[in-house]
């Protein structure tokens, strides 16, 4: 039995030690109208990373606070920048059917499109928040609103793999843009952040626990073991 134990306390150590270090990136949406931090919090928008390699992408889950939505006003729904090799073309497919943008419809091209620097040789505005923005969703239905959710999820994929490390901020220091409606923003506002956090995988942290509590394991029985032949 002790040798059982040896061997389960050695291999999660092992195993934690050997598993990559995995976390989401999550961007709070704090700034509107350059004025950013708390208590100006319109939602988030978390990147998880998905594959690995020339297969990598990035599910993005965009989350407004209760009450606001996106929408469309003189700039476009959601800007964001990717760095490292940029000009390869950026695809968006989203993968949230349960939040239709409107009642009874579903995610598809008649709805929303997307914005790509690569394709129309211009970056995009997101007034007050700069107008270099490489890609953006723009809502094509309800004139450009979304009046029936705050959550929007898709896939950001590239050619030869994407990372979360190719998402990246403006000039004046912006990760997301996220024109919306409603809230405290009413009528209409840009919202943006310019600062995040990382969160790890749940089963990176369970691991991690199982590793941390083998190899206190193993050093019992190793301790165990020299008080026996003392």
């Amino acid at each position: 039995m002790t040798r059982f134990w040896l061997i389960l306390a050695t291999f999660l150590g092992l195993a934690a030690t050997a598993l990559p270090a995995s976390a989401d990136i999550v961007y709070t949406l704090n700034c509107d109208s350059l004025a950013c931090g708390s208590p100006s919090n319109y939602g988030t928008v978390t990147l998880h990373q998905v594959g690995s390699g020339s297969s990598a992408y990035v599910e993005v889950t965009v989350l407004l606070a209760p009450n606001n939505y996106a929408g469309t006003g003189a700039g476009f729904a959601i800007n964001w920048n990717i760095t490292n090799n940029p000009s390869l073309t950026t695809t968006v497919v989203p993968t949230d059917a349960s939040h239709p943008l409107l009642a009874g419809q579903i995610y598809d091209a008649s709805h929303f499109e997307v914005k790509d620097s690569t394709v129309s040789g211009k970056t995009y505005k997101a007034s007050p928040f700069g107008s270099s923005w490489m890609y953006a969703i723009d809502y094509k239905v309800n004139g450009g609103k979304d009046t029936n959710d705050n959550k929007l999820i898709f896939d950001v994929t590239k050619n030869g793999g994407l990372l979360l490390s190719d998402f990246a901020a403006t000039a004046d220091g912006f990760y997301f843009a996220v024109d919306i409606f409603g809230g405290p923003c009413h009528p209409t506002c840009v919202v943006a952040s310019n600062t995040h956090t990382q969160v790890p995988e749940p089963g990176t942290v369970t691991m991690s626990i199982a590793g941390l509590m083998g190899l206190v394991g193993f050093a019992m029985i190793q301790r165990r073991r020299k008080l026996a032949r003392a």
